[in-house]
């Protein structure tokens, strides 16, 4: 006889431990399981920390919804738990005509979705950060950064009080369909082994994908293939670092795969640059010195401060994108798998950016398709 539990998470990412902390209670037997040796070891730890506003995003989409919610519920975890954050706020600027009218676009797209945004006067502008440049700006107030380990580590620590089990080591390798949920295989240093879970949440981030083939999907037809994008980071000297106050983003290239390379700032005053965003075929998290050049040129533009010497290579992360290079905008899966006759399998395949300011509302979100599917047991 197999060991049953009731909820199983793979991925002990920031979105799998903020989903594990929602769902699990002194009724539920819940796993997480990780294939790294602790927690947050891939995109979670691997990004800007920005605690983002919902601008990008199309109206009424996944991503948009979500951030809003998790940037709400980011502050008020922050004041309630004392993870680190600074509402710092950010501002997008244009460096010539042609990106003030894309800039208009996006100010438009943000206050759609709800965002509070302020279009800045060239006086404003300068006035607020006077040591950037542009044609046009404007400032989203409720943007700032955030501690990424401390909120995992709040994630973690809640789910685990709340009677979680975080297993480490442990890679998933089969899932099959059974009566009772599905019996997943999975390999730790000891072997092999399986048991019987009732819920299967799928949070395994750059390799979400092949977990859903594993239960039988259709990864193709289904359009769930992920495309990994590299971002890397260059710090900036430490004698620049007082010379902005806020993020400073600029006016997204179409088809680039992110926002385009901006000041992020940490809680520590810290100043760096990026990510740039790239295709690649294989996880490497080296960050290539050959981009120094590309990165100067880039933020030179609206940071004039910036100097060639300025820049050290600092850190890389990969993202799991669904639009492949060039495509359109393709918004999170967050999926209960029943109509493909999986009823209990819930899908969160392409959580890229927002996923970290995300975290929280989408916890919120599965929480309640993980009661319903339990309602029928």
């Amino acid at each position: 006889m197999l060991y049953q539990v009731d909820i199983t998470v793979v991925g002990a990412g920031v979105i799998g431990l903020a989903i594990a902390s929602q769902v699990t209670n002194e009724d539920k037997e819940v796993y997480v399981l990780e294939k790294n040796e602790t927690f947050g070891r891939e995109a979670s730890s691997r990004n800007s920390e920005v605690i983002h506003a919902g601008i990008y995003y199309p109206e009424d989409s996944l991503k948009a919804k979500t951030c809003l919610e998790g940037n709400a519920l980011l502050y008020d975890l922050c004041q309630k738990y004392g993870i680190g954050y600074k509402r710092i706020g950010k501002i997008i600027v244009a460096t010539d005509n042609v990106e003030a009218e894309e800039l208009q676009e996006l100010y438009n797209r943000g206050r759609n979705n709800g965002v509070a945004l302020k279009m800045l006067s060239q006086r404003e502008m300068e006035q607020l950060e006077p040591n950037i440049r542009g044609v046009a700006a404007f400032l989203s107030p409720s943007t700032g950064i955030i501690d990424s380990q401390a909120l995992i580590r709040y994630f973690l620590k809640k789910a685990k009080d709340n009677g979680a089990q975080i297993v480490y080591k442990t890679k998933v390798i089969g899932i099959d369909k059974m009566p009772s949920g599905y019996k997943v295989r999975v390999e730790d240093s000891q072997g092999s082994f399986s048991f019987i879970t009732k819920v299967l949440i799928n949070c395994a981030g750059l390799h979400s994908d092949e977990v859903a083939g594993m239960a039988g999907i259709d990864v193709k037809e289904a359009d769930y293939k992920l495309h990994w994008c590299k971002g890397e980071y260059y710090s900036v000297s430490s004698r620049k670092s007082k010379l902005v106050d806020r993020l400073i983003y600029p006016v997204p290239k179409v088809g680039e795969g992110g926002t385009g390379i901006h000041v992020t700032l940490g809680l520590n005053g810290r100043m760096r640059l990026g990510p740039n965003a790239y295709y690649v075929n294989e996880i490497d998290y080296s960050v290539d010195s050959l981009q120094k050049k590309a990165f100067y040129e880039s933020s030179v533009r609206f940071l004039p401060f910036i100097e060639y010497g300025d820049l050290e290579p600092e850190m890389a992360g990969i993202r799991a994108k669904l639009q492949a290079e060039g495509e359109d905008f393709r918004d999170f899966v967050i999926s209960h798998e029943c109509n493909r006759g999986l009823s209990g399998f819930i899908n969160l395949i392409g959580i890229d950016s927002p996923g970290l300011t995300s975290a929280p509302a989408i916890a919120k979100y599965v929480s309640t398709l993980v009661e319903e599917i339990l309602k029928n047991y």
